[in-house]
């Protein structure tokens, strides 16, 4: 005898019901050739006539950094966007955009980011500022590996270069005020950019010295008579001291000074009591180059003259010749 199907086991069958009609839910059938589907073509976006528009690489307060492709010569530039209508609610923020791109205009060198043009969309409302494209950020870099740093002689490689392009500003008379990774880019050839001079000052071509009255940056890479409260302070020695902040953390991974709230920061940071981590401990030279530029006394400090004569030339050739061999 056969089995009982299934069916004849299983409960009895019916409709899906709407709960509130209580009548069965219809279900139609429409034949494919009737779905209308229109795939969305993206429209180009030209900024300048020339430029096409690419994807978003970085957004600040203000600000946002886009990748754009030249038309006319076919490479890759970057933009960065300014609407007006933000700069108006920033003190003074259309003066120091000003101020900056006219600073930043005549800077030729390889170690400092290109400013390439700049124009202003009335129908917009925008400002666009082109410059040399890079392919990353040095903090980006950093925080793409669980150390946190660099090989010592990728690290010194970049350091020399570093040192290079802050000489040429300092030689034009500009401090840059806020030298850190962040404000570092680099190309697909390892060239070292320097870049974001917001805060920039230039000193008057008549100054007898190079003291700044302003104090502004990235408050862990502050030198210790700003963060004593200064009310002058001398700008060269003040950004070799955020060069060795620099060195310090793309070698070890971590900042010489920290602390839970700015107020504590400024405190250590002031002391000047900072610990050499393990990891360099045992790199005499490099030790040593740290401890010269991280002097609380700036007039002990060393100048980035005698920071190009102590750098990591030699190291870097031993640890390539290392590696080699």
């Amino acid at each position: 005898m056969p089995s009982p199907s299934v069916f004849e086991e299983s409960e009895e069958i019916g409709f899906l019901f709407d709960s509130q009609e209580c009548r069965p839910l219809a279900f139609h059938r429409v034949c494919s050739n009737e779905i209308l589907y229109h795939v969305k073509k993206k429209v180009p976006k030209f900024i300048g006539n020339k430029y096409l528009m690419g994807g978003l690489l970085g957004e600040g307060s203000y600000s946002k950094v886009k990748e754009v492709m030249d038309t006319e010569t076919l490479q890759r530039r970057a933009v960065k966007i300014m609407a007006t209508k933000r700069l108006k609610k920033i003190p003074n923020g259309e003066q120091n955009v000003q101020r900056e791109i006219q600073m930043h205009r005549h800077l030729s060198h390889d170690n400092v980011v290109k400013l390439i043009e700049t124009f202003f969309c009335p129908q917009r409302n925008k400002l666009y500022v082109i410059m040399e494209y890079c392919s990353a950020v040095l903090q980006e870099m950093l925080d793409s590996v669980p150390s946190k740093r660099l090989p010592i002689f990728q690290a010194a490689d970049y350091f020399k270069q570093l040192i290079d392009g802050l000489e040429y500003l300092h030689g034009q008379g500009i401090i840059h005020k806020d030298i850190k990774p962040g404000n570092l880019l680099v190309t697909n050839a390892g060239v070292i950019k320097i870049t974001d001079f917001g805060v920039s000052e230039q000193l008057d071509r008549f100054q007898k010295d190079d003291l700044c009255h302003v104090s502004q940056g990235t408050p862990a890479f502050q030198a210790p008579e700003i963060a004593s409260g200064s009310l002058s302070y001398s700008g060269f020695k003040s950004d070799v001291w955020a060069l060795g902040v620099t060195l310090y953390n793309i070698t070890t991974g971590q900042y010489p000074f920290e602390a839970d709230s700015i107020y504590k920061l400024f405190e250590n940071i002031a002391r000047g009591d900072y610990v050499i981590p393990e990891n360099i401990s045992d790199d005499q030279q490099l030790t040593d180059l740290l401890h010269g530029i991280l002097t609380t006394n700036p007039d002990k400090r060393l100048s980035l003259t005698q920071v190009k004569c102590n750098r990591l030339d030699t190291y870097l050739f031993l640890s390539i010749y290392s590696l080699i061999d």
